[in-house]
């Protein structure tokens, strides 16, 4: 029987999400680094390169690159390509604008929680079930292995 352990954080964009994790060892950049088309890594620098973030916990150290990362990431979500919430060591502005942008013009909610009070890069294994809850910054983990 799996337990779940949970974690205390800063919630960055509101809504609760819940699903498998995956989970990038690297900074990620939204600007032609996923392909909005697929939800896939197209990033030939980063491990997961290939795999999709669809519809799953997308769990990385923080972004990278460019200011236009959020209009990118927003097409993502657009599209339905988009994860279900983001955990970050530390979200920065580009993944908060595209996250809330989300919502607001397509109704399509992407929470966001950082600074857990455990590296998310060490407690949390891609196909681990992971709760996001943006608005009380709450993580919680199942592990699957």
């Amino acid at each position: 029987m799996s337990t779940a352990r949970r974690f205390r954080g800063r919630g960055v964009v509101a809504g609760v999400a819940a699903g498998t994790a995956i989970v990038s060892l690297e900074p990620i950049v939204w600007c032609h680094g996923v392909d909005p088309g697929s939800g896939r890594i197209v990033d030939v620098r980063v491990v997961i390169r290939g795999q999709s973030i669809r519809d799953l916990i997308f769990v990385y150290p923080h972004g990278k690159g460019s200011t236009t990362s959020s209009t990118w990431m927003l097409e993502t979500i657009r599209r339905g390509n988009g994860p279900r919430a983001i955990i970050n060591r530390e979200a920065e502005l580009i993944v908060a604008a595209g996250a809330v942008l989300g919502e607001m013009l397509y109704q399509k909610q992407t929470p966001v929680v950082d600074q857990l009070d455990a590296d998310p890069l060490e407690v949390i294994e891609t196909g681990d079930w992971v709760t996001v809850d943006g608005d009380q910054g709450i993580v919680e983990v199942v592990k699957t292995g």
